[in-house]
């Protein structure tokens, strides 16, 4: 933490002063508070990854882990987080007993194989695509990135329910059952090809047809 705080102090601060001089000249509030923003987003970046870097160069140090597991190499990972994507270095390593190849940073972060975006990310991502469309939700998943509408699809699709809404172990019986229907029409272009759609006897064009029909259950206990 305490690089990341040196060099904010070093180049952050010139930044925010340079924000500021830029708003005194252009009196643009909104641009104003982005910069800041920007920056402030930036130094928390730069904790988050200084701090999963220290976390990693305790564990290559670590008795414990000289007893059991080899360094093979270091590499540079990135995350999408909610405020943004950090980079890191995470050391993998090769037991020596079993021959397991593993990033233990992983292991002890509880960070999945291949995963490239973290929990309150996904939590963003998530909130948002239920409400509107998968585009805007990998638009939402962090403040200064994005992830494409394929990513926020997969996420969804993957989700598991069955831990949250387990089915009754006994069915409940009900003397009556009310089934309150509805239906719902589309406006067709055409039936098979253009220019195929007729005028019925009242001058409008045939083209309505009945696209599902949605039902709500009412079960009633008497």
């Amino acid at each position: 933490m305490f690089s990341s705080i040196q060099l904010f102090e070093e180049q952050g601060i010139k930044n925010l002063r340079k924000v500021e001089d830029r708003f005194i000249e252009t009196k643009d509030i909104a641009s104003f508070v982005n910069d800041v923003k920007t920056e402030a987003l930036n130094l928390a970046m730069n904790i988050i990854a200084e701090t999963l870097g220290r976390y990693n160069e305790e564990i290559c140090e670590s008795a414990k882990r000289k007893k059991h597991w080899n360094i093979i190499r270091t590499d540079t990972k990135s995350l999408i987080t909610s405020i943004g994507t950090i980079y890191f270095k995470k050391t993998f390593f090769i037991n020596k007993d079993t021959g397991e190849r593993a990033y233990l940073l992983d292991r002890e972060l509880g960070i999945e194989d291949h995963q490239r975006i973290t929990e309150d990310a996904e939590a963003q991502l998530l909130k948002e695509a239920v409400q509107t469309t998968y585009k805007k939700g990998g638009e939402a998943v962090s403040i200064l990135d994005k992830v494409s509408k394929t990513t926020t699809m997969d996420k969804i699709r993957n989700l598991d329910f069955s831990k949250v809404h387990k089915a009754p172990e006994k069915l409940r019986e009900v003397p009556y059952l009310y089934i309150d229907a509805d239906e719902d029409h589309v406006s067709l272009q055409f039936h098979q090809k253009k220019g195929d759609l007729k005028k019925n006897s009242y001058g409008r064009k045939d083209n309505c047809v009945f696209a599902n029909i949605v039902m709500s259950l009412l079960l009633f206990s008497l």
